[in-house]
């Protein structure tokens, strides 16, 4: 083996596998880990305090700007998942009316568990009126919650979803938008840091991957002894402009 390309739900978990793997010669490029020590290379598919302000911002429009809302993370190690909904928290501040109740729920990206989850939440609060959430199975699970409550278009859902699986509930309006990267491009753009890598060929700040979104990426020094590789991928839809993007 030449080369790992990782995606980590829970980036300090695996510092010691990429450790022994780095120390025995082996390229390690990762993907949403901004916060991974044992790494030649992170690749983020934009500034993940951009995005998670621009989720709630969009969903601060839809809850009117007032209202309690929560929020949805796949795991409390996941150092985006965080800093996306960090941003949203941050940014709510600015509208005295929006009220954060029990925020940054795990989900472990699983659809079900969210889904008794938000049911849970719809209870505890019969008054909320939005959700941020972080793992791409979230919007689903609480897009049902609120469908079968006969909430939609009624409670806000903002958050990380692809639109093929989210279409019938962006549709019906359980979901009222969501905000992803293409992880095909991302994909790519991993395996293409990871051949310079291999090839011995530098990496520099405004360097074209040749990947959609990835045309001009900025380069930073990581947490760990590599690099932070930041593209511009971001993309918010909702019902009128999902299927522009069906993969």
């Amino acid at each position: 083996m030449q080369a790992l390309a990782v995606v980590p739900m829970d980036p300090p978990v695996i510092e010691a596998t990429l450790k022994r793997a780095m120390d025995r010669g082996i390229i390690v490029v990762t993907h949403e880990a901004d916060n991974q020590k044992n790494t030649m290379a992170d690749i983020e598919a934009f500034d993940n305090a951009a995005y998670g302000t621009a989720l709630n911002e969009r969903l601060a429009a839809c809850m009117g700007k007032q209202g309690k809302w929560t929020s949805f993370v796949g795991s409390l190690g996941s150092q985006t998942h965080l800093q996306w909904v960090g941003a949203g928290e941050t940014n709510a501040k600015k509208y005295p009316g929006m009220v954060l109740v029990d925020a940054k729920n795990e989900s472990f990206d699983d659809a079900n568990k969210t889904y008794e989850k938000a049911k849970e939440l719809l209870r505890k609060h019969p008054d909320i009126k939005g959700f941020q959430t972080s793992a791409g199975n979230d919007v689903i699970g609480v897009g049902r919650a609120i469908d079968e409550a006969g909430l939609s278009g009624k409670v806000c859902l903002v958050g990380t979803g692809l639109p093929n699986p989210s279409a019938k509930l962006l549709d019906s309006g359980a979901i009222t938008a969501i905000g992803f990267w293409d992880p095909k491009d991302a994909g790519i753009a991993m395996n293409k840091v990871a051949k310079l890598l291999l090839e011995k060929k530098p990496l520099t700040n405004g360097m074209d991957l040749g990947v959609k979104g990835y045309e001009k990426v900025t380069l930073t020094k990581g947490v760990g002894s590599g690099v932070l590789i930041r593209g511009n991928a971001m993309v918010i839809a909702d019902k009128a402009t999902y299927k522009n993007y069906l993969f």
